[in-house]
């Protein structure tokens, strides 16, 4: 005996028309909440922008550099694209059959069954909400502490006696961004998609810039052979196993990859949420793992500053 399956209606096209994605929460019996006005465009640009292939590297690319070296950036990217684009593909999957704004609390609540489903949402909710924490927190200061050493060069530098602002300082900084950012999140969110997409667009612009930039200002070049074979085992901490120091390496592109669920929780106010949802968690990641792969392999950037530093 067959067993039925259910197929989401197609949405027409045409003026009129029922949202597809409003058509399958009517069929999940979820009450549409949120108005749909954010394009595929826009989905992908939030998760993207979170992904953020610049402040994502940039932040740990110290522990690139100190755990490996060029070689584990290179290849520690590839290899954590892999297992990502794995993830991503997964719960593409699972946001088409329910885009909902809960995202993943909702998905797994689903998925576990009646009797596991209250433990499951609680669980993934709060792993979900502190990863968020811990991303916030984290990018936000590394941004103060950017804006520390701009202070101190632009005053002259360390040698040259300029202004080292005090951990108070930083502090400080720290806490005006994290103030700034909860304004901004505060906006409607024609406002949000905006900045979204100005956030999508300024990450690719950014890394062409330094693909071109760096190699200009680089006084010292690498060698192939050098940027692909040669493995940093001097990491000032004593750590010598060099499984475990790829490891460690690997931590710079995972950390990368953190944030393309926004597309999941931005799907309830997406047009067709059942098709562009998935659409922007594939596509953002997808985009990531290109701009950063063409980086890492057409420019020599990681060698450079693997020797600047």
């Amino acid at each position: 005996m067959g067993v039925k399956q259910m197929e989401l209606p197609s949405h027409n096209g045409k003026g009129g028309g029922v949202d597809t994605g409003t058509i399958r929460l009517q069929e999940l019996g979820y009450k549409q909440e949120l108005k749909r006005n954010l394009s595929v465009l826009s989905n992908f640009a939030f998760s993207f922008s979170v992904i953020s292939v610049l402040t994502g590297l940039t932040t740990l690319y110290n522990t690139g550099l100190s755990y490996g070296g060029p070689p584990v950036m290179v290849y520690g990217w590839f290899v954590a694209s892999f297992f990502t684009i794995l993830v991503g593909l997964s719960m593409a999957e699972i946001c088409s059959s329910y885009p909902t704004s809960g995202g993943l609390y909702y998905w797994s609540a689903k998925l576990a069954g009646p009797s596991w489903a209250p433990f499951a949402s609680w669980i993934t909710g709060w792993f979900n909400i502190v990863g968020q924490w811990a991303i916030t927190t984290s990018v936000n200061f590394s941004l103060a502490q950017l804006i520390q050493v701009i202070i101190l060069l632009s005053t002259g530098g360390k040698n040259g006696g300029g202004y080292v602002a005090s951990k108070y300082v930083v502090m400080a900084f720290y806490g005006a961004i994290l103030f700034m950012h909860a304004l901004l999140n505060s906006l409607p969110i024609a406002w949000l998609s905006c900045f979204g997409q100005i956030g999508a667009a300024w990450n690719i612009m950014g890394v062409f810039l330094l693909m071109i930039l760096v190699p200009v200002v680089a006084k010292e070049k690498a060698s192939a052979k050098y940027v692909f074979t040669y493995f940093n085992k001097d990491n000032g901490e004593g750590i010598n196993n060099t499984f475990y120091i790829f490891v460690l390496g690997l931590l710079m592109s995972q950390y990368t990859f953190t944030g393309y669920d926004a597309s999941a929780h931005m799907s309830e106010e997406t047009k067709q949420a059942d098709k562009n949802g998935p659409r922007g968690i594939i596509s953002a990641i997808g985009i990531s793992v290109l701009l950063v792969g063409v980086t890492l392999l057409g420019s020599p950037l990681p060698s450079m500053i693997f020797l600047t530093f």
